[in-house]
């Protein structure tokens, strides 16, 4: 069997693996509780979706384990080594583009959706407690690490350099991305992000999904090309989850604007975020696509 085919073959096996679990699980689900899970008031459906979420992100990672037990490929090409010389400012990016990316976004919003509030009504002014509280979920981002983990070793640590394999890697980006959407159309289905209650439903929000996935899938396979490792794209993963826009607006804003902010149809707030992050994956794809003056530190 010809290399390309074989990666073609562990792709399938991989993608098979990954998809499966949440076509089946998510309808179950529904069935069983009888709404769509992700718009649930119910407290026993709430913690039954959490559960859900937190084990369905590392669906991936056992893709990936599985697909090199199966396929006898081991593991000298799994992006688990650290090796920070030379490459400390990427592992700095991890949190600090998607902090700088929420922080655009919020203000964006404020100029988009809040009109009649001046910046001062709008934003509270930065003092220990404040400061304290942001601090504190940013280190709530180091828990979620492992859920993103689970993600990420899957998506960046080996669907990523297969699709860099077999085609360019700007078709590899959005290819990859527009997977990586659809792995969450079970979810979006089910009200996850946008709710159900949005013109278009279901299509418009798996579609947007994809767009966002792939944007997002620019920065992620970045990080990992330049590192070598899978740790920063989690990283960045799980502060992308943990201190997203609705996070950063609930310390940062006053209760007015974070409740106008809150109130807004989740796919119209959605469309500043993703406007944002295609700034960030276009500036990524750049730099992917820029040839290394020197290989060595690559």
């Amino acid at each position: 069997m010809s290399n390309k085919k074989l990666t073609i073959k562990r792709l399938g096996i991989f993608l098979g693996i990954s998809f499966v679990p949440f076509c089946i699980i998510i309808p179950v689900m529904w069935a069983c509780f009888g709404e769509p899970i992700y718009t649930s008031t119910d407290p026993g459906v709430m913690t039954a979706v959490y559960a859900l979420g937190v084990s369905g992100m590392m669906i991936p990672s056992a893709a990936n384990l599985i697909t090199r037990l199966v396929t006898k490929e081991g593991f000298g090409n799994s992006y688990l080594g650290v090796n920070l010389k030379g490459r400390t400012g990427w592992w700095i990016a991890s949190a600090a583009v998607k902090l700088a990316e929420n922080a655009i976004i919020m203000v964006l919003m404020w100029a988009l959706f809040l009109g009649g509030m001046s910046f001062s009504d709008t934003f509270v002014s930065p003092g220990m407690p404040v400061w304290g509280l942001f601090l504190l979920q940013l280190a709530g981002s180091l828990i979620l690490f492992f859920p993103a983990f689970g993600e990420e070793w899957g998506w960046r640590g080996y669907m990523m350099p297969k699709l860099m394999e077999i085609m360019p890697k700007p078709a590899a980006i959005i290819t990859g991305g527009i997977i990586w959407g659809l792995w969450h159309a079970p979810l979006t289905v089910a009200g996850h992000n946008f709710g159900t209650d949005y013109p278009g439903y279901p299509f418009v929000g798996i579609g947007l999904m994809c767009l966002m996935c792939v944007a997002m899938n620019a920065f992620l396979t970045l990080l990992t090309e330049k590192t070598k490792s899978i740790y920063p794209a989690a990283f960045c993963h799980s502060v992308n989850n943990n201190l997203s826009t609705g996070v950063l607006a609930s310390i940062f804003c006053t209760e007015t604007a974070a409740a106008k902010i809150a109130g807004l149809p989740p796919v119209t707030s959605f469309l500043p975020y993703l406007a944002i992050m295609a700034v960030t994956a276009a500036v990524s794809m750049i730099l992917l696509l820029k040839k290394p003056k020197n290989a060595e530190t690559e």
